[in-house]
């Protein structure tokens, strides 16, 4: 797999954009809290950077799938940069929004062609073993980004971490330039803004639906708690600086360890069945963090979620990529993308709402018990989903491919 050249072109662009991006989202947080802006002025600033990827979900998936991979990119690429440049040059928070705006709408049109060219370049009988690596790759690289961002800003400020981030963009041109990948001729439609036809094509697959429309849900859950978790860590735990910096390093890891073990499910009913574990899992540890005693029963839970996180996130993304047809892809995954940071922007109402008025550990408790059932109602919507199809079996034995399909 990594012997196609295409492929490691795609998968260092896949490590340079996060790294740039984290760089940024760093240096951001703390130019805004050096600056003595408060959390309204943080959540102004995530709201910017998640808005433009619900808005352009429909059109960005339908821009995807219709026109060449290499000019979307290159395109959108440019558009990206010259927000990441705008946010070295903004004088004020105002202007610091925009380009933020700006950046994320190039990249709200790049990320789902990033994602879809993958079963081009390696086939796609690896497509999910791929999808897996490169989410264990960028699982790797967000600490490594967020470490140099602080490192650079403490010794040479903010300027200079936004530079390298535009640079980062500038480079990621230059990959999208030297990218060799031919799509078949595809059935042309209309330009959609709305993401109905994104909606249509993964409700053709009842299981498929089922299991997105599962995990967004639990996206939400698991962020809520991110608004509290410092309350809870430093404040009912007792934890020092170190201690809490450490909950978070572990929780990284087992990102990383859980998206790179996806990569060894290879068949459609395992993929389905471990991601029904992995939602089922995350909540009841999060129940479990809200209950800790000790820290260092925190940290386990913490771990372990991550590993479920990895696992869930790396499985998504290959049963799409491999059950969705090719020119449905894009559509499909920037209507997902969107969901998720709708998912996201919900989260940071409702942590905050949580915190003020049941205290840190009661959030934790009510966002598990609340996972719990949505995790318990997608395994119920998923059973059905099967019973109505064929044997279980895919999308795309509904459609002409010429290749074999797994059962469910």
């Amino acid at each position: 797999m990594l012997a196609v050249r295409q492929a490691r072109l795609v998968l260092g662009a896949s490590v340079l954009s996060t790294v740039g991006d984290v760089m940024a989202m760093v240096a951001l947080m703390l130019q805004l809290h050096d600056g003595g802006h408060g959390p309204y002025a943080v959540m102004a600033l995530l709201i910017c950077f998640a808005v433009p990827i619900v808005v352009t979900m429909g059109l960005a998936g339908s821009v995807a799938d219709q026109h060449d991979p290499r000019r979307v990119l290159v395109l959108s690429l440019t558009v990206q940069a010259l927000g990441a440049v705008g946010l070295v040059l903004a004088p004020d928070l105002a202007w610091t929004c925009v380009a933020v705006v700006v950046m994320q709408t190039g990249f709200a049109f790049a990320n789902p062609v990033w994602t879809s060219v993958m079963p081009l370049l390696v086939g796609e009988s690896l497509s999910g073993t791929f999808v897996s690596l490169a989410q264990g790759m960028r699982s790797l690289a967000s600490p490594v980004g967020a470490a140099a961002a602080g490192i650079l800003v403490q010794h040479w400020g903010t300027q200079l971490v936004l530079g390298v981030n535009a640079a980062s963009v500038v480079g990621l041109v230059g990959a999208a330039l030297a990218l060799r990948a031919s799509r078949p001729p595809s059935p042309r439609s209309r330009t959609a803004v709305l993401p109905r036809e994104g909606y249509v094509a993964l409700r053709r697959d009842p299981v498929l639906a089922a299991l997105v429309l599962g995990v967004v849900p639990i996206i939400l859950t698991v962020e809520a708690v991110n608004a509290v978790e410092v309350f809870l860590v430093r404040g009912e735990l007792g934890a020092t600086p170190t201690g809490y910096g450490l909950a978070e390093a572990v929780s990284g890891v087992g990102l990383v360890l859980g998206s790179f073990a996806a990569g060894a499910v290879r068949s459609r009913g395992a993929r389905i069945r471990g991601l029904l574990l992995g939602i089922a899992v995350v909540p009841l540890l999060q129940v479990g963090q809200g209950l800790a005693p000790t820290l260092s029963l925190y940290a386990v839970c913490a771990f372990a979620i991550g590993l479920a996180l990895g696992v869930v996130n790396a499985l998504v993304f290959a049963l799409l990529l491999r059950e969705v047809v090719e020119h449905d892809r894009g559509k499909v995954l920037a209507l997902v993308s969107g969901l998720s940071r709708t998912a996201t922007i919900g989260a940071l109402a409702i942590g905050g709402v949580l915190g003020t008025q049941v205290g840190a550990r009661t959030a934790y408790v009510v966002c598990g018990s609340v996972g719990l059932l949505i995790a318990a109602t997608a395994a119920l919507r998923v059973r059905a989903g099967v019973h109505r199809s064929v044997d279980g079996l895919s999308i795309r034995q509904s459609v002409p491919t010429g290749s074999r399909q797994d059962h469910a």
